[in-house]
């Protein structure tokens, strides 16, 4: 790298480390002057990006290091990938990627002792490159094998880095894909991402959808701009949910013919549940597209062995994949008696031990308690796991279970009052659930404490779905008729 280009990178570091917020930032270092090629872009791009910059703290090693980790990667680019912008950015996103899921948890003394000694660090200079993530991956360009579980305290595990034996529960489906997907060597992405592509497809497009949404707040969320111009028939690009009243369906604006179905309307208006034509104009702005981190939480309780289990573990690998073409940190979290959770930032390095992680079967009671507790004061308390928290706080949460739920302390429920009064939303999917158990569960003679309390808590979450036959759809509690 060339002295003026290394100057650069260190400023730009120097900024993100102390200002650390996104606009402000990009606003300053793209005042800083700087010739009008690609490597002073390159810096830019990643520099400012939150992947990068939301884990490097203001001090002169980690400066340093970043510098040193950059200045390699960018050494590291051959001049057809300079000559290449679209190849270019995909070493670009796999370098961030990387940096994100390496970096996610803080480095402990010993960890920062070695890479201080392996590049040689002094003040005043940025000492010898090393490449990101030595230490972790082996010859093919994924983690090695070597791992052990965490235990974080009696009947909670951290499993992110435990050995990648997959067990002989995964269904055919994961299955399948865990065998076309095995490719996570440099180069073969591209296979990967096809076997993530032929999964997502042959799953009922209900899924799938359900999977863009979380981590969203529910979709998008329209703001008129401006007056709506009407859309022609190549304008419209298909079906939304919102409550713009100018881009109704016939279908809904029919609910408010009748009596019966008026109050329906209503309560999907105030939700923002309405369907929508989505136009492929800019007649309107989207606002308010949150694409966040997510809580993955499945039911692993004996209750759920069989089909239920099958359909919990097709739906949270269709979230997992969906969430990180966006880039969506998950934390994934099974739960019975004990807790078990793994930390996903990249699929693509991560994959035989997430796959792992999913093939664990199902047994054991139910502590909802013990969930509540591990993410909102357990995971908070806990120095390594501190700056992760911090990342997912306000993430949304996916609970998949059949709701057959142990009763939920009045402390559990002020924390999650607290989380949703600070943006958390609740996503609530049931499985072996059927609407007209959800109609009747506020009928104390019909069913007992056990069933009423999960039901009662899946009705309270902001977006409730269910999942019968294969596909997802959304319950919408039946209105009171007056």
């Amino acid at each position: 790298m060339k002295k003026q280009h290394l100057t650069y990178l260190r400023r730009t570091i120097g900024i993100a480390s102390s200002i650390k917020v996104g606009a402000r930032m990009f606003e300053i270092i793209g005042k800083m002057k700087a010739g009008k090629i690609p490597v002073y872009q390159m810096i830019r791009d990643i520099v400012c990006d939150s992947r990068f910059y939301c884990v490097v703290e203001d001090d002169l090693f980690w400066k340093n290091y970043a510098t040193a980790v950059i200045r390699h990667f960018i050494d590291s680019l051959s001049s057809e990938d300079w000559e290449n912008e679209e190849q270019r950015t995909g070493k670009k996103e796999d370098f961030l990627n990387a940096w994100l899921s390496k970096h996610i948890l803080p480095l402990n003394v010993e960890e920062k002792k070695r890479i201080a000694k392996s590049m040689q660090l002094t003040a005043g200079d940025s000492g010898k490159p090393i490449p990101l993530g030595e230490d972790c991956m082996d010859g093919t360009g994924e983690q090695s094998e070597e791992g052990q579980d965490v235990q974080i305290e009696s009947g909670i595990t951290d499993k992110s880095d435990s050995p990648d034996k997959i067990g002989e529960s995964l269904p055919e489906d994961i299955a399948n894909y865990a065998q076309s997907s095995k490719g996570s060597s440099p180069g073969m992405e591209t296979e990967s991402h096809r076997a993530e592509a032929e999964y997502l497809k042959q799953l009922d497009p209900t899924i799938v959808e359900l999977a863009k949404q979380i981590g969203r707040s529910g979709g998008m969320n329209h703001v008129v701009s401006g007056k709506f111009q009407s859309a022609s028939r190549s304008d419209i690009s298909g079906v939304t949910i919102g409550n713009d009243l100018n881009c109704l369906l016939p279908s809904e604006l029919a609910l408010l013919g009748a009596k019966s179905t008026e109050n329906l309307f209503y309560q999907r208006y105030v939700q923002n549940r309405l369907q929508l034509f989505s136009s492929a104009s800019h007649s309107f702005e989207v606002a308010n597209d949150k694409s966040g981190p997510i809580y993955i939480c499945v039911d692993t309780s004996g209750s759920m062995t069989g089909t239920p289990e099958v359909a919990a573990k097709t739906l949270a690998l269709a979230v997992a994949i969906v969430a990180q073409r966006d880039r969506r940190p998950i934390c994934m979290i099974t739960y019975s008696h004990n807790l078990s959770f793994f930390i996903l930032t990249n699929l693509h390095r991560q994959r035989k031990k997430f796959l792992a992680f999913l093939s664990h079967s199902y047994d054991g009671g139910n502590n909802e308690n013990k969930l509540f507790y591990f993410i909102f004061k357990k995971l908070p308390s806990i120095s390594k796991y501190r700056l992760f928290a911090n990342a997912f706080k306000g993430a949304d949460i996916l609970i998949i279970s059949d709701f057959i739920w142990s009763y939920i302390s009045n402390e559990n429920m002020q924390l999650i009052q607290k989380a949703r009064n600070e943006g958390m939303k609740f996503y609530g999917l049931g499985i072996d659930v059927r609407e007209h158990q959800l109609d009747a569960s506020d009928n104390p003679n019909k069913y007992n404490d056990e069933i009423r309390d999960g039901y009662t808590f899946l009705k309270q979450c902001d977006y409730r779905y269910l999942y019968e036959n294969g596909s997802v759809f959304e319950y919408i509690e039946k209105p009171l008729v007056l």
